[in-house]
């Protein structure tokens, strides 16, 4: 049995508690194994259970319907500071929405709300493909757990979160993140907030600028959670 020393970028979701041994593998999980990662047995592989728990393991047999594994010894698999990030944004236009969730389920933002506001797109009634999307997403970029996606908030909403609320808008100052800390990004419309919205999220919160340019939602959200990714991890000892 290979150790958990091993690195393989194909990673299977496994139910929770993650085990240690011989395990089954059916259903949807079996078939993005057998088909799309195309596995065959000794191939090494990682697998996660989504909450946090994650270990090597060797394919040791793969059948029609199931792939049968051997998992090495379960190991934390630890958030980084990113996870302290929380994203509230404008909905993009079309398909940009599952864009920005994989964007910031690869950067390792902890959540992501969309915004509700007067010159924003609708926000989707469900947001299961989102869901979806960021625990694929997670197999993808090695993370323990998914992206969270919750539910929609309003601007008075937002204002009363707690913590740091930075707002993204061209008339603010430089990004200037300080050390790991809970720590919302807020980024509006592309048509901008209103005057009344600025007023509502101006009090106790800072506002940035990221480029003189003017930028898509999702580009801001990206731009600014890299931002604030790549300071924290550069903090780290």
């Amino acid at each position: 049995m290979r150790t958990t020393g091993s690195v393989s970028h194909r990673t299977l979701l496994l139910p929770t508690p993650l085990r240690a041994g011989t395990v089954v593998v059916e259903g949807d999980e079996a078939h993005h194994g057998r088909v799309v990662l195309r596995l065959r047995p000794g191939d090494d592989i990682r697998v996660a259970d989504g909450s946090g728990w994650c270990a090597s393991a060797v394919v040791t047999g793969v059948g029609r319907e199931a792939l049968e594994i051997e998992v090495a010894e379960i190991e934390e698999a630890h958030d980084g500071p990113a996870a302290q990030l929380q994203v509230v944004c404008a909905v993009p236009k079309g398909d940009r929405l599952s864009d920005l969730v994989r964007g910031l389920s690869e950067l390792g933002v902890g959540s992501f709300h969309p915004l509700i506001c007067e010159r924003g797109e609708r926000v989707p009634a469900n947001l299961d493909r989102q869901r979806r999307i960021a625990i694929d997403a997670l197999k993808q970029c090695r993370r323990g757990r998914p992206l969270g996606i919750g539910a929609a908030l309003d601007i008075s909403s937002v204002a009363r979160l707690p913590g740091i609320r930075i707002i993204c808008d061209p008339a603010g100052g430089a990004a200037m993140p300080g050390p790991p800390a809970a720590t919302t990004l807020v980024i509006g419309p592309e048509g901008g907030f209103t005057d009344e919205e600025r007023v509502a999220l101006s009090v106790g919160s800072q506002t940035v600028r990221l480029a003189t340019t003017i930028l898509r939602i999702e580009t801001a959200a990206l731009a600014a959670s890299a931002v604030w990714v790549a300071a924290w991890e550069a903090s780290r000892p």
